[in-house]
């Protein structure tokens, strides 16, 4: 007698969960679909990064904004921001940023390469982000990225020097593909905490949306596979958060296995989130020093002699659910084993005997304490848990 209601009751209870689940998958797929470019490209927030973005000189470097024409029209803005002392001696940073807030709340990280290591470096704002015109998408956030490439490499004081493609996040995926379509035109590669592919993202965050997303999504950013077209001597920086809890370390890893080129080189970071990875000790240094030893002067950078197995980052399987990934990252030991502790004197890439001349780099100051706190809050002005 008891059975004889209970099964109608856990009966009528599935099918009220099943439908609940139906409706809500049904509901999670179509604004996946409709809204996807929303979601994924947050121009707007925080609220009123449309209209106020920060400017070089409200950081005490002197920059020019300029508006370019991207290929289908749409007009884009970026910043050009001149190493003070012979710009085209110096290496150019092309800075493509995460997902969220504008190019103005990543000045704080342009100041510590145009003032710590001397560089030139470009800001490009995509379309639909802060002052630039249209809408952002996968397709045209390339084209924008082709051309401030085509500008910088226009430009008198920037048309011979060693340019270097910097991405966080979705930015990084940016890079990845603009490195792929231009390796000959450019030094190298750095990216910070970027993903496979948002196929592969995605699951992590949405996953009862994994069965759905071949049809829903649109928008794929597919770096795995532009990254193994590299060539085998394009220099490669994979800078990593231990603690990234967006784009889990076994994303950059899986990027880390499939690119070809014999001149990558990994650094993780112990404490570092999705977030504050740039904050971490010897983020900066790291990146000088790699940009140093990578140069287009540097000897080694010049043999096209083979050269050593690069070390690889903390093994995790690509192919491990995600779920998994993260217990194993949370339960494993990753002491940051490939942190940099080089000086800065030994970086080519800074003036040495003439910035301690006038007080400025030293070993204590190529991450000071001031500029990562100020690139650290400006950063998560960008918005919390940006792509």
């Amino acid at each position: 007698m008891y059975l004889s209601y209970l099964f109608p009751s856990l009966r009528t209870l599935l099918k009220v969960l099943g439908t609940t689940l139906a409706l809500s998958v049904l509901g999670g797929g179509t604004a996946l679909y409709l809204f996807q470019t929303r979601l994924i490209y947050p121009a707007n927030l925080p609220a009123g990064s449309r209209e106020h973005v920060p400017r070089p000189q409200d950081f005490g470097m002197d920059g020019e904004e300029v508006e370019l024409s991207s290929a289908d029209g749409t007009k884009i803005k970026a910043f050009v921001i001149l190493a003070r002392d012979k710009p085209e001696e110096r290496p150019t940073v092309l800075l493509l940023h995460a997902n969220a807030g504008n190019v103005g709340h990543r000045l704080p990280i342009a100041k510590v390469f145009w003032q710590k290591m001397r560089c030139n470096v470009v800001m490009l704002s995509y379309r639909g982000y802060g002052h630039s015109e249209g809408s952002p998408t996968e397709k045209g956030i390339k084209l924008d990225a082709q051309t401030c490439l085509d500008y910088l490499k226009s430009r008198r004081e920037l048309e011979k020097t060693d340019v270097w493609l910097y991405g966080q996040s979705i930015g990084g995926a940016v890079a990845v593909w603009l490195a792929s379509q231009n390796a000959e035109r450019v030094r190298g590669l750095i990216i910070e905490n970027t993903f496979l592919s948002l196929p592969k993202l995605i699951p992590h965050l949405l996953p009862f949306l994994r069965p759905f997303l071949p049809l829903l999504l649109t928008e794929i950013w597919p770096s795995e596979h532009h990254i193994a077209r590299l060539p085998r001597l394009f220099p490669v920086l994979f800078l990593a958060g231990a603690k990234d809890e967006l784009v889990v370390p076994g994303q950059m890893r899986g990027l880390w296995d499939v690119c070809g080129s014999e001149r990558k080189e990994w650094k993780e970071y112990e404490e570092g989130t999705h977030n504050d990875t740039c904050a971490q000790p010897h983020y900066f240094a790291d990146i000088a020093s790699f940009i140093a030893q990578h140069s287009s002067s540097s000897p080694s950078a010049r043999s096209t002699s083979p050269t050593p197995t690069p070390a690889s980052p903390p093994s995790i399987s690509t192919a491990q659910p995600i779920a998994e990934q993260e217990e194993q990252d949370s339960s494993s030991s990753l002491s940051s084993p490939v942190s940099s502790s080089a000086s800065v004197e030994s970086f080519e890439i800074v003036d040495v005997e003439k910035d301690n001349e006038e007080g400025g780099v030293s070993a204590s100051s190529m991450g000071p304490k001031e500029e990562v706190e100020e690139v650290v809050d400006e950063a998560k002005k960008g918005g919390k848990g940006r792509l």
